[in-house]
């Protein structure tokens, strides 16, 4: 059994309506198209991104469409091909994805474009917004988690790619596990791709082999792979999606996860209304990151109470506004 801890998530005024089937009329025969640049079935961002444009649909009562283009190469002729049939909304994934609506977005002032974590648009766009998460609180949350359940307190992070974001999460993650146990340290590695389980699981064993206990992972689908390790090793691994606890419950203790499914039925409410374009940044305060245990793992380990109950403080008070984690991109030494 897993227990998610969010009141806010509770309050999505989309969600309630697609609880009571209420399709919202001023957005009729509406079109939405999501167009991923990662393959489905990582349960992870794409997936959750999928599960928000089908309850968009019976909320909004849009016509919705998925698209993967899983080729750069595409990436602008697909956008240009679905603003030129009349696509109402496009929603697309990630940076390079950024790069491309900024090239094109302005040929199509009728279509209104989002792009789900890239960097904010130069120039920004009338009919184009960005929206980013604070990914730092995540590692906040995994470095209070980890470190106080960690016998060793030597934690590890893994991501797909050296992006900035990720030496803020570091840096993050350093500075809760600190404050909970000062000798802490965290070592941080990439697979190299957002879509190589295989790879992942070779990247998490060898941090495991180094005597790491405590990961927290976040590169897509690559984390099937990092949490295969997990429980062939004993280990924890703290992860960024919720379905990954069903496939190892005792190793997976905590989740801080992005709700990829409310920032799809956010973005696209926005859009269906009086579009705000610029640039967002969903987190704790917004339910667009929140918390979920697993009872099977802290049944393992004694502290896991213990950890459960810091974990919870410090997201409290994020969501309070009575802390703020920084957002510090300089790369460790």
């Amino acid at each position: 059994m897993v227990r998610k801890h969010s009141r806010i998530l509770l309050q999505a005024i989309g969600f309630m309506l697609v609880a009571l089937g209420a399709p919202m009329a001023f957005a009729e025969d509406r079109s939405v198209v999501l167009v991923a640049t990662q393959k489905a079935g990582d349960r992870g961002p794409i997936d959750g991104l999928i599960d928000g444009l089908e309850q968009a649909e019976a909320a909004f009562g849009v016509e919705t469409r998925f698209i993967e283009a899983l080729d750069p190469a595409t990436f602008e002729n697909t956008l240009h091909a679905l603003a030129r049939r009349g696509t109402d909304i496009i929603v697309t994934t990630f940076f390079a994805m950024g790069a491309a609506v900024q090239n094109l977005a302005a040929e199509y002032p009728e279509t209104r474009f989002v792009v789900v974590v890239a960097a904010p648009l130069d120039p920004p766009l009338a009919n184009a917004r960005i929206v980013g998460y604070a990914t730092q609180e995540n590692a906040y949350l995994a470095g209070t988690f980890g470190a106080t359940v960690s016998e060793t307190g030597h934690l590890g992070l893994i991501a797909g790619v050296p992006l900035p974001y990720v030496w803020a999460d570091v840096n993050a993650m350093t500075m809760a596990a600190r404050a909970v146990k000062p000798e802490a340290t965290v070592t941080h590695a990439f697979v190299q791709s957002f879509e190589d389980p295989v790879k992942g699981r070779e990247v998490a064993a060898g941090l495991y082999d180094r005597g790491i206990d405590v990961i927290y992972t976040g590169a897509a689908a690559s984390d099937i792979g990092v949490v295969e390790a997990a429980d062939e090793t004993d280990n924890l691994v703290i992860v960024a999606s919720p379905p990954l606890v069903e496939q190892a419950p005792e190793s997976v203790g905590f989740v801080a996860s992005f709700e990829w499914a409310r920032t799809m039925m956010i973005e696209i409410e926005n859009a269906l209304g009086d579009f705000e374009s610029g640039f967002r940044v969903g987190g704790i305060a917004t339910g667009e990151i929140i918390m979920t245990f697993s009872d099977a793992y802290a049944a393992t380990n004694p502290r896991a109470p213990e950890a459960r109950a810091a974990t919870e403080t410090v997201y409290d008070q994020i969501a309070a506004g009575q802390m703020t984690v920084p957002y510090d991109e300089t790369e460790p030494k």
